[in-house]
């Protein structure tokens, strides 16, 4: 992954994350619920959503977790969440745990069942992450893509771990002036990851004809509880 990226330019660009981070803020809102125990959020980047719940949420203690090290000023467990079962924190409870944008990137499957494991009887999951219509128009033309689930799928594989599952979907589409700019968009929010492609003229000229310069995101709100309301 590559979102080594000088933090002001990722800012700007990464409104769509920005839009999500907020998103769950306001499910949590939303449930009435402002003091969790501990916390745990994984893909923490440089606190952009801790940054948001720490102003709506009071707690004792908020462990945060992200595979690269930013540099940042507070303390964050450098480890990859793929390896979070064979991780001391996997053996510990949590009543909040939250990640946001963070999911398409781990092995779902392989993860669940620990955080699963990891949340309290009456703690809260809630997690976004992106859809398989996610930059639709960067698949059709380079055939680049991550592994996205649909609802049905996602709605699925988390009802096996979880009693309470509600899964929400929006679409989010940017437009840009000139074909360029979708892809320095994607390069300085860190999607670029997905794979090098030559951005020669045709190539460009044709993605302008075919697409108009826009580019689709497709992010998904997953709140999961372990027990029936």
């Amino acid at each position: 992954m590559n979102f080594l990226k000088p933090k002001v330019a990722y800012k700007e660009q990464a409104k769509v994350q920005e839009f999500m981070a907020n998103k769950l803020c306001l499910k949590l809102l939303n449930l009435k619920r402002n003091y969790f125990r501990r916390v745990f959020e994984f893909g923490c980047a440089r606190a952009e959503l801790s940054q948001k719940l720490e102003k709506i949420i009071s707690f004792d203690e908020y462990i945060k977790n992200d595979i690269l090290d930013y540099g940042v000023d507070f303390k964050v467990e450098i480890f990859d969440m793929n390896e979070i079962a064979s991780h001391p924190l996997s053996e510990q409870k949590f009543d909040l745990i939250i990640s946001n944008a963070t999911l398409q990137w781990l092995d779902l499957k392989h993860i669940l069942p620990i955080l699963s494991k990891m949340l309290d009887e009456k703690g809260i999951l809630l997690l976004s992450t992106f859809g398989e219509r996610n930059l639709e128009q960067i698949t059709q033309s380079t055939g680049f893509s991550l592994k996205y689930y649909s609802v049905l799928e996602l709605e699925q594989i988390f009802k096996q771990y979880f009693l309470n599952v509600e899964i929400k979907e929006e679409f989010k589409t940017l437009e840009f002036k000139t074909p360029l700019e979708v892809f320095k968009h994607l390069k300085l929010s860190g999607v670029n990851s997905l794979g090098y492609y030559f951005l020669g003229k045709d190539f460009l000229k044709e993605f302008e004809q075919k697409f108009h310069n826009c580019l689709t995101y497709h992010p998904i709100f997953i709140l999961c509880k372990k027990y029936i309301k």
